[in-house]
């Protein structure tokens, strides 16, 4: 596109995402909790592979409740519990992407529903 009077290029950005307002920065503990469980726990992209996100709602809130109560960083990944945080929430989004056909109060159902938490509960022997 050439502007009116012809001396320069035009670019359209209107309606358009402005990724430069993102802090990159603030990201990058987000991305090395994702990489500690790709390397060190689970496997690339293991996240998407599980079948049901709500283990990822238990775990936001735990780490809020951890930050909240004072401990800012994870013992496990270093990272910060807001960080952890951030990253499951975003596990929470890219899944509500993925599904974004079912209405939000049958996935908000379906997400509360943990059978890996029903099956725990059947395993562990309580003394």
């Amino acid at each position: 596109m050439i502007s009116k009077d012809g001396t320069e290029g035009v670019k359209e950005s209107k309606g358009k995402t402005r990724w430069s307002l993102l802090p990159f920065e603030a990201l990058e503990p987000v991305v090395r909790v994702l990489n500690y469980g790709a390397i060190t726990k689970y496997q690339f992209d293991n996240w998407k592979k599980v079948p049901n996100k709500s283990a990822y709602l238990d775990a936001i809130i735990r780490h809020w409740v951890k930050y909240r109560n004072g401990e800012e960083f994870d013992s496990e990944t270093g990272e910060s519990h807001l960080a952890n945080l951030a990253c499951d929430v975003l596990f929470l989004i890219w899944d509500r992407q993925q599904k974004h056909d079912i209405p939000f109060d049958q996935y908000m159902k379906d997400l509360l529903w943990y059978d890996d938490y029903v099956t725990e509960l059947d395993t562990k022997k309580f003394d």
